[in-house]
């Protein structure tokens, strides 16, 4: 649960806090960033020691007063958590790591403190390092005045900021391209003159000073240096440090693993279609010549349901209303996913993938509706009622979502966490998708109620046909385990990094890795997918409709258990009842999505693979 930095017992700047509004979008409010001015201040290229933070006329003796009660369990709490402060400069994240050593992935932001022979410490001093690449304006317009200069400075965007030492072009200027930071505890007391004291190699070293004890009454001195460097680093490679994931071979072999198993899969899909399926039909129309075209011939395997297989299934509705949703989650994550690949959705645009996810999510509402209304069409054989479709699909996953949100954000708002989303923000939300998307599911169900119904290729017999008891290989439970288990280790190991990322506060931008696993999982569950649906019609089972959509979505439950160990084993200090509730209630909204999009691709790829057998039966 993230938390403003100054809800913490952190002095404030002395002009006051003030919130940056250029940096807000929907995707950091739902992230619960906050960006706020800090009380540091840099001078370029000025080394600066043994500066004290606590500067306005509130702080008395240049401290923080004392730490009451409430303050104190607080502070504990939070180191007992692990949790860790965010810090920007020039939109680079702070971060504990050498950049300049290339490590093999950079985790943002450090510690509020440490817990030591079951002590509390407060990290309230901070060896800032900030890695500047020289420039002699070549960044710049030649033959402009300086306020013409600051004035394009200012136009500039994605936060580039030139820092000028001197004054007019041809200078030597310098642009920020590292911000790091060495955090520790030091003892200090207040309205003393501050000793320049550095931060020691590890707080268990015998000639590190006395830390500053998390106790109650405690005055708190913050104080923090600044040091600058000049890096090899350049502006367009500042952020390659923060973006680095490891384990790259690991990627490349998911890749080539998954490849294998589409390549096999395929083999098996092409083994059905082109052999048992043509065979099949090569005997078929054999008996109708030896027989004589209107002597009856006895049927076996996948034809003899042919007078059932599209018998209306139960809760057409329902069937109908989660297709038309998967579909809409479908393509906004694919157009969101491919855009993203390319490079336009980076992470230094804090916020950009979350945004540019919920404006498609929105407008394809029109893709909800027409396939919904579609399906309801087909399966019905008439459009009947299609603006109940609609508004079913409208409000089906929106509406569940937001009540899982609400119930959430009233337990973030009385904890003070800045996760919670602003009632005006929810509001907006609310209102775009009254204005928005319910009028773009319509229009859609609009559409497609003036599409013609495609006939079925065979006739439904009156009465359903007897169903025989199905063997252990065709069973429905077999085939539903085992239709997930291929998808699920497609992306078990792509799985393992982004939740890593996102769960961990490391940055995730492998979008490349990440498009590809999702082409060849969407290829996997479509084979699989047709190939037990091929193996339940040849069990004479015709009941393929919720079970194929079943067998696609079981990927969820592989996914849900592995967000279950991935709590117990890589987020074990994670404690408290209300962060745990917030870590599964987020992963079940991810894995229910996840479960409608492959459900609906499961489905859907065999609704064609059974119409178009029966359809050349009925050729033949």
């Amino acid at each position: 649960m993230p938390y403003p930095y100054y809800s913490m017992p952190f002095c404030q700047p002395l002009e006051g806090v003030k919130k940056s509004a250029s940096t807000v979008n929907p995707g950091t409010i739902l992230l619960g960033i906050r960006i706020e001015n800090s009380p540091y201040t840099f001078s370029v290229m000025e080394e600066q020691r043994s500066q004290v933070v606590c500067k306005a006329p509130k702080y008395p003796d240049s401290a923080y007063p004392s730490l009451r009660e409430k303050e104190v369990k607080k502070l504990k709490t939070k180191i007992e958590d692990q949790y860790r402060v965010r810090l920007i400069l020039d939109n680079l994240p702070i971060t504990t790591y050498d950049l300049e050593l290339d490590p093999e992935s950079v985790r943002p932001g450090f510690e509020v403190g440490y817990k030591m022979n079951d002590k509390y410490y407060v990290n309230n001093h901070l060896m800032f390092k900030v890695l500047v690449h020289e420039t002699y304006g070549q960044y710049t317009r030649s033959a402009q005045s300086k306020a013409e200069l600051d004035a394009a400075a200012a136009a500039e965007t994605g936060g580039r900021r030139l820092l000028q030492e001197g004054s007019g072009t041809g200078e030597k200027m310098f642009m920020v391209v590292g911000f790091e930071v060495v955090a520790c505890s030091i003892k200090r007391e207040a309205g003393q003159p501050i000793q320049n004291i550095p931060c020691p190699q590890s707080p268990d070293d015998p000639n590190a000073p006395a830390p500053q004890e998390v106790t109650k009454d405690a005055k708190v001195v913050y104080t923090y240096d600044v040091y600058w460097d000049t890096s090899k680093i350049t502006w367009a490679s500042r952020w390659d440090a923060y973006l680095r994931m490891p384990g790259g071979k690991v990627h490349w072999f998911s890749i080539l693993n998954s490849l294998m198993v589409v390549v096999v899969m395929s083999c098996i899909v092409a083994m059905i279609m082109m052999r048992t399926i043509r065979r099949d039909l090569q005997r078929y129309e054999q008996l109708l010549v030896d027989s004589g075209s209107n002597a009856d011939v006895e049927e076996s395997g996948w034809k003899m349901v042919s007078g059932d297989v599209f018998r209306t299934p139960s809760s057409p509705l329902s069937l109908c209303v989660q297709v038309g949703s998967g579909v809409q989650i479908l393509i906004a994550g694919f157009i969101t996913l491919f855009f993203a690949a390319l490079g336009f959705l980076s992470p230094a645009s804090r916020g950009s993938l979350l945004t540019a996810l919920l404006v498609m999510y929105l407008l394809l509402a029109v893709a909800a509706g027409y396939t919904a209304v579609w399906l309801w069409g087909m399966i019905t054989r008439s459009y009947d009622d299609w603006f109940k479709v609609c508004w079913r699909v409208a409000c089906f996953f929106p509406g569940v979502t937001v009540l899982v949100i609400t119930i959430l954000n009233i337990a973030l708002w009385a904890t003070g966490s800045s996760g919670a989303v602003p009632l005006g923000f929810f509001f907006s939300v609310m209102f775009l998708w009254l204005i928005v998307s319910i009028p773009l599911s319509y229009s859609g169900g609009m559409i497609a109620a003036k599409q013609e119904i495609k006939p079925y290729p065979t006739r439904t017999n009156q009465i359903p046909r007897h169903i025989p008891p199905p063997h252990w290989a065709s069973h429905p439970m077999v085939l539903f385990f085992a239709a997930g288990l291929l998808p699920f280790g497609t992306i078990f190991v792509e799985l393992y990094f982004a939740m890593t990322s996102l769960w961990q506060g490391y940055f995730y931008y492998i979008f490349g890795f990440l498009f590809l696993v999702a082409l060849l999982t969407l290829v996997i569950t479509i084979e699989v997918s047709i190939v037990c649906t091929y193996v339940q019609l040849c069990a004479e089972d015709y009941m393929w409709w919720w079970r194929s959509y079943y067998r696609g979505a079981s990927i969820g439950l592989y996914v849900l258990l592995y967000s279950v160990g991935f709590l117990v084993n890589t987020l074990h200090n994670l404690t408290g009842f209300l962060p745990i509730v917030l870590y599964m209630s987020y992963m079940g909204l991810m894995v229910w999505c996840l479960s409608l999009v492959m459900g609906t691709v499961g489905f859907l790829s065999s609704f064609i693979f059974t119409y178009k057998i029966f359809e050349a039966v009925k050729a033949d």
